[in-house]
Formats: C-alpha cells, structure tokens, sequence
C-alpha cells in the first residue's frame, strides 16, 4: 500500500475513532438528543426568568418536551396596561400568565374554574382572589380615582394545561404573586396608564 493511501486511511480511521467515542461518552451519560428536556433547561440560554417565575416551579408546571417556546407581549393604552406571557410544549399551550391593568368596575376573569378543576378557594391575604388546581387569580387596588377617571386595578392571572393538575395549585399561585410583585411598582406607581397615547 504506498504511503499517500495509509495516510488517508488512518486519518479516517482517527476520525471515524473520535466521532465514535464522543456518541459514545454521549450515550454514556444517559443523554438522548431527542429526549425530552425541562422548561428551564430548554430556556436557561436567556438567563431571564420565564412568566417571572423560577426554573423550579417552571419545571414542575410545564411539562418536560422535545419542544418548547415561551411568548411575551406587552401593550399600552389609556389607562390600562396588558403584559401576557406563555409557554408552549410541543406546539400545544401549556402555561399562560396575564397581568392587566384596567378600571376597577371589572370583574375578575373565572375561566379555570367549575367542573374538572377542583374546589375553588381564596388565596391568604388578598381580598379578591380564587384559586383552583390550574389556575389562579388576585386583583388589587392599582391607581385611586382622579376627577372624571376611575380607579384601576391589576388583574393577574396564571393558568396551566394538563392532563394531570395534582398538586400544582401552590405553584400557580406563586407563579400568580412573582408577576403581581414585578409589575405593580413599575405599573401602578411609576408608568399608570396615560390619558391617550393616540
């Protein structure tokens, strides 16, 4: 065999070895590039909170997926502000937090509740709350009346979408309270809704 062709044939021998050995130490480890991952795994890349709530409670609301991508938008209109956030799995809806501010005459959103999502109940220390298993809502006083304009309040809101709820009322509600804290001060005290922006 003349020298050009054994060269050629143990550089592809060397490489043919390298590859194999990084599968293998790959496979070693138990990883499996199509396995499904945690949210927080999935989302770490950011470094930025995730539906302002931490990777642990992420991981135990959102279901670990091949796929996942999370959504934020936020609008601005006269006197209210909307922040909405969510996740996705696998092309499905699997987490949805809302924060908006609005006129106090309304009445707080009860989607999450009835039949198939467990008993409702209020959440400790907020007048107007509800809890079920996937959902939680708290409303609380955001501006006061001034003159002619109403006063506003925030509504928050965080829901989940699963087969099985189990025990994830306790999370949702501090999935609930994480977004209340990073958007009253902000909202209601330093930007409160504007007259008109038109």
């Amino acid at each position: 065999m003349n020298r050009p062709l054994r060269i050629t044939l143990l550089t592809v021998l060397a490489v043919a070895l390298l590859a194999a050995g990084a599968l293998g130490g790959y496979l070693a480890r138990g990883e499996d590039p199509a396995a499904p991952k945690k949210p927080s795994e999935v989302f770490k890349a950011s470094g930025e909170p995730t539906c302002w709530t931490s990777g642990s409670v992420l991981d135990r609301v959102v279901p670990a997926a091949r796929y996942a991508d999370r959504w934020k938008r936020s609008t601005r209109g006269k006197l209210s502000h909307n922040f909405q956030c969510g996740v996705t799995v696998d092309d499905k809806q699997v987490l949805r937090v809302s924060v908006v501010q609005r006129d106090s005459v309304h009445k707080p959103d009860r989607v999450g509740t009835g039949p198939g999502h467990g008993k409702t109940r209020s959440v400790p220390g907020y007048e107007q709350s509800w809890s079920s298993q996937d959902a939680v809502s708290l409303t609380v006083p955001c501006t006061k009346a001034k003159g002619d304009d109403g006063a506003t309040n925030l509504y928050v809101k965080a829901q989940a979408w699963r087969e099985n709820y189990g025990g994830l009322r306790e999370d949702m509600v501090r999935i609930a309270k994480q977004a209340l804290k990073a958007h009253h001060t902000t909202t209601c005290k330093v930007a409160p809704g504007v007259e008109d922006l038109d």
